[in-house]
């Protein structure tokens, strides 16, 4: 749909296709039952974001990294648990609302999720999951700051844990 949107355009309309690369980092909040076993960590993220300045539908291109801190030993003497390392390849379709300076966006997608915990002999599994979220970029000149929260929810077997989700807080940058 959007590309045949895009196609339907005027050549003047075409000429004026935008793009932005940026990166970003901040927190990221292990929600759910990750939350019984990992606490606030942190998170990066770069984008390209692709859109027709006279549409408000674009789509946008997300490598993140996220770590989710493990709790110390619990009080009781039972055993630690590791940092979990989770990277994903995601997809997503963006909706700007309209504006000058600020722009509200709402984001949703998907992608190639892959997770890890930092403990030796560990193996790494994908899996896929979705996203979605809210956003406001802020113009300076040629540059855009932004400011997004996204909810993660990543689907695996339930013998390698079942779903799991985590909310990242991001501030970055486009150019």
């Amino acid at each position: 749909m959007l590309i045949l949107s895009v196609l339907a355009l005027p050549a003047a309309g075409r000429a004026q296709k935008s793009y932005a690369l940026g990166f970003g980092g901040g927190a990221a909040i292990p929600v759910g039952k990750l939350g019984d076993t990992q606490k606030m960590g942190y998170n990066a993220i770069i984008t390209l974001a692709i859109g027709v300045s006279e549409l408000p539908i674009g789509v946008r291109f997300d490598g993140i990294y996220n770590n989710l801190l493990h709790p110390s030993q619990a009080a009781s003497g039972g055993a630690p648990t590791s940092d979990l390392r989770v990277k994903a390849a995601l997809g997503n379709l963006v909706y700007a609302f309209p504006g000058t300076t600020a722009k509200v966006y709402l984001l949703a997608g998907g992608g190639l999720y892959n997770s890890k915990p930092d403990v030796a002999g560990a193996k790494s599994e994908n899996s896929f999951g979705v996203n979605g979220g809210i956003g406001a970029t802020f113009g300076f000149g040629p540059f855009a700051a932004f400011l997004e929260s996204r909810y993660h929810s990543v689907s695996r077997k339930q013998a390698e844990g079942g779903v799991y989700q985590f909310v990242p807080i991001t501030l970055g940058v486009l150019f």
